[in-house]
């Protein structure tokens, strides 16, 4: 195309009505796209971790039952001091897994 065959093209390019319009219900669904993936993504990775710390909870909740079984049996049965030591242990073990 000539130069001047150029600029004609633009000038009549810019007041015609623009014909390659789409509703934005086309875009919106390219968008939609874009979203899906990294939630479908995340989602994954949600469950993935969910199924792995399962038996860890499990474990850990059967082990805390049977330690306060046994404490609270020690604690019936020993002396003040013994009691005391308990008590105190049990404080720390609360303020460091307290949410914050």
């Amino acid at each position: 195309m000539k130069p001047q065959n150029q600029e004609s093209e633009l000038w009549r390019r810019k007041f015609e009505p623009v014909t390659d319009w789409r509703p934005a219900s086309s875009s919106t669904g390219a968008l939609k796209s874009v979203l899906d993936d990294p939630l479908g993504t995340a989602q994954k990775a949600t469950e993935s971790l969910v199924k792995a710390l399962e038996p860890i909870v499990v474990e850990a909740r059967d082990k805390i039952k049977d330690m306060t079984s046994v404490l609270d049996e020690a604690a019936g049965k020993s002396s003040v001091e013994v009691r005391t030591f308990v008590a105190k242990t049990l404080e720390s073990m609360a303020e460091k897994i307290k949410p914050k």
